[in-house]
């Protein structure tokens, strides 16, 4: 679905019509995932997952071929409700599809659980690097209609072939809305879901700004469509790594630090920052790239799978219904995170430049370890005040009782 966006605006922008509006509908996708994640998480355990899923491609790869007829659609106000129409639909779908998958694979793989999620998440990172590439080509060879026609026909595909091969996984009937209040308001979930957040937040800040950024190298579009994709292989490449540190380390929250770390270290020398003595340069971004890459990998495989044990180390089923929830509340927050990054990336840029953008970044990440730090250590002095009351209590046992 990555490539669908650029060979949207490449079509919009031969064609000269409502591209502001066209963008919002671009970025209404997220949003709409905001929304219905969290509500299709609560709906597993009436609906069988295998059904929600497949559903979910089915109505995924429908929305990919109907997009790809909306050149034939009247200009003007239809032209933008049909858009606007066919996205929110396909939005549904793909929040069901990637909600429920994490949530299948979570309940299937509990022995090594993390390494299977960070699988997904590589693969989301090949999406990443290959879909506009892919989507260019098909878009030369067949114009506008064919990569939505080609993409929304292998949709259709696996939709028929997930409803043979997934398995169905438990489905238990039961009042999940205090588990949901539950999960979301708790504190380490909340702050392993800002971590998360703030790895959409800045792939959006760096896809919609680098290439001004960079304009004046005058590279060739292929050189510069491989310093795009840096950052989301070195994503797809530490994703499986950070997944068996976490599958090794499960108690450690050292790995978030790390990946934090990089974040902050690739936002320093992007620019770069004014407090260090370099000169803007082609290799320093490139470098930023591979950091920004690992970083984000990290951030988001450690604050997902740190997210779904904490919860079920607080007395919460380890099943379907639970993994489904933490997945989807995670779903959601990146789809808010890829709206708030492009949208804040403009303004940002146009008042502040993108070194001053870059600063702003590197800020939240400064205040995300902050908040981390501080976090870890109230959880470790509440744990050991509760072990201190604990011996306590267990010394003014009488030795003899009743």
């Amino acid at each position: 679905m990555l490539f669908l966006p650029l060979s949207f605006q490449n079509w919009l922008k031969r064609k000269e019509q409502h591209l502001f509006s066209m963008d919002w509908c671009l970025e209404f996708f997220n949003l709409v995932i905001l929304i219905t994640s969290p509500v299709i998480s609560i709906l597993v355990p009436f609906i069988s997952s295998k059904v929600i899923a497949a559903t979910g491609v089915f109505v995924t790869g429908t929305c990919s071929v109907l997009f790809g007829t909306l050149n034939l659609s009247p200009h003007g106000t239809t032209f933008i409700v049909l858009a606007f129409a066919v996205r929110i639909v396909e939005a549904f779908g793909s929040a069901s599809m990637i909600t429920v998958a994490y949530g299948i694979v979570g309940n299937e793989f509990t022995n090594r659980r993390a390494t299977a999620l960070a699988t997904m998440d590589m693969s989301f990172g090949v999406g990443i690097i290959i879909g506009p590439s892919i989507g260019g080509v098909l878009y030369e060879v067949g114009g506008y209609m064919l990569p939505f026609f080609v993409l929304g026909g292998i949709l259709l595909f696996q939709g028929f072939i997930m409803m043979f091969l997934l398995p169905e996984s438990e489905c238990i009937v039961e009042n999940t809305k205090g588990d949901f209040r539950k999960i979301v308001f708790n504190s380490v979930f909340l702050v392993d879901m800002l971590n998360v957040l703030t790895t959409l937040l800045f792939l959006g800040f760096i896809e919609a700004t680098l290439e001004p950024h960079i304009r004046p190298f005058g590279l060739q579009p292929s050189i510069l469509g491989l310093i795009f994709i840096i950052c989301g292989g070195f994503y797809a490449g530490s994703s499986l790594i950070w997944g068996c540190i976490f599958d090794k380390f499960p108690t450690s929250l050292l790995p978030l630090f790390i990946s934090s770390a990089f974040c902050a270290a690739s936002f320093i020398f992007v620019g770069p920052a004014p407090f260090i003595p370099l000169d803007t340069s082609l290799w320093l971004v490139i470098f930023s790239q591979i950091i920004l890459g690992i970083g984000i990998g990290g951030k988001s495989i450690i604050g997902l799978n740190h997210s779904l044990r904490h919860t079920i180390s607080q007395g919460l089923p380890d099943n379907m219904s639970t993994v489904a929830i933490v997945s989807g509340v995670f779903n959601s927050v990146n789809a808010f995170g890829g709206f708030l990054g492009p949208s804040m990336s403009g303004v940002l840029v146009e008042y502040m430049g993108f070194k001053g953008g870059s600063m702003v970044m590197l800020g939240i990440e400064t205040a995300m370890i902050f908040v981390t730090s501080v976090h870890c250590l109230w959880l470790f002095a509440a744990n050991r005040v509760k072990n201190q009351t604990k011996q306590v209590d267990e010394e003014r046992v009488p030795i003899l009782s009743s």
